[in-house]
């Protein structure tokens, strides 16, 4: 999903959803994520988003995801478990060198922390922290690779990194850096940086509020936590832009890729009788509303509507994580204006073969409906199964009604591919 895919229905649950659970963050980076204590600063606002959460933060100087891979405590954090997000923060520097660098010494490890935090949390989501370009750029590899020498070059390849290993893992991307160049060109004034490289606390904050917006899938701009050292004013800008950057229309950060995506049909059976279907991949539990004031936990649900009319049915699905999504569906059941009165069974009218093959019993009138009703075709059959060819060119859901010689009614649907 891009940005915040959200129906109706999980937008109305969400909040209620959320306020009723602890959110438990894993943070595994370096002195960008230790500076200023960013997983304390991303609790003091989540707090103030009304969130509950539980921090745990690995950050020695300098490490990189490849020393993480085998560094004890980082081993030891992500074996613990029961985490909902571990936060990744490469090195300053290694995402933003050659592609085919990068390749070798940034991904696998990538990949292979969020194998680790998964084996032992099975549900947990793997962020990916987008850094920022250094002030200047590079200067210390920039004769070797030069999109490194300035820092809308070094911005670009960490872009580009972030996004390539959030993609390839399933992962998350919290878009920082993106959000840091929006200000930088907003605010062209206004410092970010303590040493050219290092957040200071307008920095920080940026990362804060791009995590939170983030990891909580909607804005932080009402948030009302300001961190020392910066103007309300000031913190007021940061939210609101990191949480338009999160939820630009299309953004590559992959947030909720991993959520359940409803998928469901029905096919109209006899008078106003409903087959529901679910077709979501992964899909562990189903709630079905079906317009009328009845409901289901059936995952392919038969109904039976008491009459003509139109009815939005709303099936949620849940995952095994308890990841949600929801769809409607729209039922439209007419009235004809034909009698419902139920034949033989053996009386029917089916496609075949690019046809309609009736199967009358006595012999009598068969006519043909459009879903709203207007009368299409009618013709007398015979008893014994008969072909007829469908109205030219039309396609769709057909109303059939047979009409027997001694007074018997049979209505159905069928659909003419």
């Amino acid at each position: 999903m891009s940005g915040y895919r959200a129906s109706l229905l999980s937008i109305l649950l969400l909040p209620a959803l959320l306020s009723a659970q602890t959110t438990r963050v894993l943070f595994i980076g370096n002195s960008y994520t230790y500076s200023n204590d960013l997983p304390g600063m991303f609790t003091q606002l989540a707090a103030s988003m009304g969130e509950t959460v539980q921090t745990q933060m690995v950050a020695p100087g300098g490490y990189t995801f490849q020393g993480h891979t085998t560094y004890a405590q980082s081993q030891a954090a992500l074996a613990q478990g029961d985490w909902d997000f571990v936060v990744l923060q490469e090195q300053s520097q290694r995402p933003a060198f050659p592609p085919e660098q990068v390749a070798q010494e940034v991904y696998p490890y990538a990949a292979q922390l969020a194998q680790q935090a998964r084996a032992a949390s099975p549900c947990v989501e793997v962020v990916y922290l987008m850094t920022w370009g250094r002030e200047n750029g590079d200067a210390a590899n920039c004769a070797f690779y030069p999109p490194l020498c300035t820092y809308e070059g070094m911005q670009q390849r960490l872009y580009e990194s972030y996004v390539e290993m959030a993609t390839a893992n399933d992962g998350w991307c919290a878009p920082a850096g993106e959000v840091w160049r929006t200000h930088r060109a907003a605010f062209p004034g206004t410092g970010l940086y303590t040493d050219g490289s290092h957040p200071n606390v307008l920095g920080s904050y940026i990362a804060a509020s791009t995590l939170a917006s983030t990891l909580f899938r909607r804005s932080c701009a009402t948030a009302t936590y300001v961190p020392a050292g910066i103007t309300a004013e000031q913190a007021q800008a940061v939210r609101t832009m990191a949480s338009d950057v999160v939820a630009a229309p299309d953004a590559p950060w992959n947030i909720g890729v991993n959520d359940p995506v409803a998928a469901a049909d029905l096919t109209y059976l006899d008078g106003y009788t409903v087959l529901f279907a679910d077709n979501t991949p992964g899909a562990a539990s189903w709630s079905w509303t079906f317009g009328d004031g009845s409901s289901s936990t059936d995952a392919d649900p038969l109904h039976t509507y008491a009459g003509p009319g139109d009815y939005t049915v709303w099936l949620v699905v849940q995952d095994a994580c308890a990841r949600t999504d929801s769809l409607p569906l729209t039922v439209t059941l007419v009235n004809t204006g034909i009698g419902d009165d139920l034949l033989s069974p053996a009386s029917t009218v089916r496609m075949v073969d690019g046809q309609l093959e009736v199967t009358a019993g006595t012999g009598g009138t068969l006519q043909l409906f459009d879903p709203v009703g207007k009368r299409l075709f009618s013709t007398m059959v015979t008893g014994g199964p008969q072909r007829i060819s469908p109205p030219t060119g039309y396609q769709g859901v057909l109303v059939w009604q047979l009409r027997t010689f001694d007074g018997a009614t049979r209505t159905a649907r069928l659909h003419v591919p």
